[in-house]
């Protein structure tokens, strides 16, 4: 983080108050953005604080150990706690003494006058520290927890899941490249690069021949004008795929339940050539905002809004393809929001099941006869995926699964073949599991 002290200093003030946002359920891109709105000042390092909070929330638990073992029995107040954690932080990622002087100036410029000896006791421990006292103690799973920098009990789900070789390999995965797909909405019905857009094409790996996906080898500024005017869209590859294995055509009647923020409904509609009508619903009012924007953006002029939740849908008639994609763990997006990791428990993941199966349940009765349903999360969990497809198969015997994206993925766990796993160290994209229940008439 090569940036003059001051701005440093501003980095840091940044990354604090977006951190206490994160703390209270913001997602960190959010926390930013809001901090820096509600002081414009620290507006100029946004960059460079959002690199600062995401490293510091993806190595937590090695931070919290090593202010734990530097400062015992400390009473730590939330706001003083997520300083120390920054503190660690940038001296971890010290490299020489010009970098450490700068940042120690940074840090003590920053930090309350009543922290400044406990500071200065973190500088010296931290400086000195000896990794194979953290390590010597500790089983596989612990330490294989603190390696990747997850909860014990997630490395040991894995574990079961894959086997240790695999589940490492899972737990170790870099983070997954940004995807882009060309809008044939904006783009004269065509899925190939426009002709002004072939000189990016350096900074532009294509997926699959049979795909308008590719994976971006920049920085995604480098796109800004074909962003602004809807040509491209940002969707992850396994988002996009799970919209194609629904298989939906021109002229039918789509349900797409928790639209927002509008990434499946333009998708939908792209393959639908604008053809048709899609019913789009989320409970949130600000997460609609964000699906109209998005929609207007992409061109989208066959779906309509409805806000309300699942429990008490105002929607009628039947869908030929509803599509649900609910509230979930999160567990297969752990790259892009560390700070989940840290609310990911074996009871969050019984509660989003329960949650998912009533989701299933609820929207199946607006399926025509001879309909299908695409249910898909971003979870790697078999609580919320297999179990849940199982569920609801066991009390609706006129449905069954149907084979999909067989030249993708992995096949589902626990006997379910026909569905699709996408697994971040294999495939390079989000952790996802997409299932295609078809309605028998």
């Amino acid at each position: 983080m090569r940036v003059p002290d001051s701005d440093l200093q501003t980095c840091v003030r940044l990354a604090l108050q977006a951190l206490l946002l994160v703390g209270k359920g913001a997602s960190e891109r959010g926390a930013i953005l809001v901090a820096s709105a509600s002081d414009p000042s620290l507006s100029p390092a946004r960059v460079e604080a959002l690199d600062l909070v995401l490293a510091t929330l993806g190595q937590q638990d090695l931070i919290d150990t090593i202010i734990e073992r530097v400062l015992p029995d400390r009473q730590l107040g939330t706001k003083t706690r997520w300083l120390f954690r920054l503190a660690v932080q940038m001296l971890l990622r010290c490299r020489g003494g010009a970098d450490l002087r700068r940042t120690e100036k940074s840090l003590r410029n920053v930090m309350p006058v009543e922290q400044l000896a406990d500071l200065e006791i973190l500088i010296g421990s931290v400086l000195t520290l000896d990794a194979n006292q953290i390590w010597s103690s500790l089983i596989d799973p612990e330490k294989i927890a603190l390696e990747t920098h997850n909860p014990t009990w997630w490395v040991s789900y894995c574990y079961r899941l894959l086997g240790r070789s695999e589940g490492v390999k899972l737990l170790s995965a870099a983070s997954r490249p940004r995807y882009i797909r060309i809008n044939p909405l904006k783009n004269h019905g065509r899925t190939t690069l426009p002709s002004r857009a072939k000189p990016l094409e350096t900074a532009l790996a294509k997926v699959a021949h049979s795909l308008p996906v590719y994976a971006v080898q920049g920085s995604l500024s480098t796109f800004s004008e074909f962003f602004s005017e809807g040509i491209f869209q940002i969707q992850d590859l396994a988002s996009f795929l799970a919209v194609k294995a629904a298989d939906p055509a021109p002229g039918e009647d789509v349900l797409d339940i928790c639209a927002a923020p509008g990434g499946k409904t333009a998708a939908l509609a792209q393959l639908m050539k604008n053809q048709g009508r899609i019913v789009s619903v989320d409970y949130s009012t600000g997460r609609m905002r964000s699906w109209r924007r998005e929609i207007t953006r992409l061109g989208v002029k066959i779906a309509e809004p409805v806000i309300c939740s699942v429990s008490d849908m105002a929607v009628t008639g039947t869908f030929d393809l509803i599509v649900i994609d609910p509230p979930c763990t999160g567990s297969g997006i752990l790259d892009r929001h560390p700070s989940m990791k840290w609310h990911l428990t074996p009871e969050s993941t019984e509660r989003y099941s329960r949650l998912q199966q009533h989701f299933l349940n609820s929207s199946s009765r607006l399926l025509a006869p001879d309909g299908r349903i695409l249910y898909c999360t971003c979870s790697l969990t078999v609580e919320e995926n297999e179990y849940v497809v199982s569920e609801f198969l066991k009390s609706h015997p006129d449905f069954e699964t149907r084979p999909v994206l067989r030249e993708y993925g992995s096949p589902g766990l626990e006997g379910f073949t026909d569905c699709r796993r996408l697994w971040p160290h294999r495939d390079r994209t989000a952790g996802y599991f997409i299932a295609r229940l078809q309605r028998l008439n």
